[in-house]
């Protein structure tokens, strides 16, 4: 009948139209609002992600430093006792002696033959570890009590306690350290050997 076939008319012109449209929106890309949207989304998931990503590098230099010179004073510990002799842990900025400087500039380990106290270098004194230094902006490596190195003799006593505390751009709540007892145990903390709180410079 001639008003069915109208209805039929009208339906396909409506369907057609709905795909144009379709076709239309689809061909368009994405709209304003929608890339408003995207551009929100992406900027929270940045501000999230970024500082927890920085903070997990930070989290990974202190961790390393803090093994680096843990690693270090076990092996004057461990040398000493091994060769019954004096080994002695000292900061260095050239690698070769004991300097005058922050453990930042590197450290070195060696055989004291002559106990030297504070430890010195001296000709035909064997070097068992030079670590080199890689300072870094915003951190830092600061001794108490022993500034300018320690002995280790035969027995693994030290001979005087203390700790090197290590800093970044986090201030103190971040500040961990590693400590020689007066019995000789080394050992990494997030307070001083006898509990008082790390402060950074």
């Amino acid at each position: 009948p001639p008003f069915i076939m109208r209805l039929l008319t009208i339906g396909n012109e409506t369907s057609t139209r709905m795909d144009i449209k379709t076709d239309m929106r689809m061909d368009s890309g994405m709209t304003l609002v929608e890339l408003l949207i995207t551009i929100v989304v992406v900027t929270i998931l940045l501000a999230v992600a970024v500082p927890s990503f920085i903070s997990f590098q930070m989290d990974n230099r202190r961790a390393a430093r803090i093994n680096e010179l843990a690693s270090g004073l076990s092996l004057a510990r461990s040398e000493a006792t091994k060769s019954n002799a004096t080994v002695a842990f000292c900061p260095s900025s050239d690698g070769a002696a004991c300097t005058v400087s922050e453990y930042e500039e590197g450290w070195i380990v060696f055989l004291n033959d002559d106990a030297d106290d504070p430890p010195a270098v001296d000709a035909g004194e064997t070097l068992l570890r030079a670590h080199t230094g890689s300072p870094k902006s915003g951190t830092s490596l600061r001794a108490t009590g022993i500034g300018n190195g320690v002995n280790f003799a035969a027995t693994g006593l030290p001979s005087t306690a203390g700790d090197i505390t290590y800093c970044d751009d986090r201030g103190d709540s971040e500040a961990r350290n590693v400590i020689v007892t007066r019995v000789g145990l080394i050992r990494a903390s997030d307070v001083h050997a006898d509990g008082s709180a790390l402060s950074c410079p």
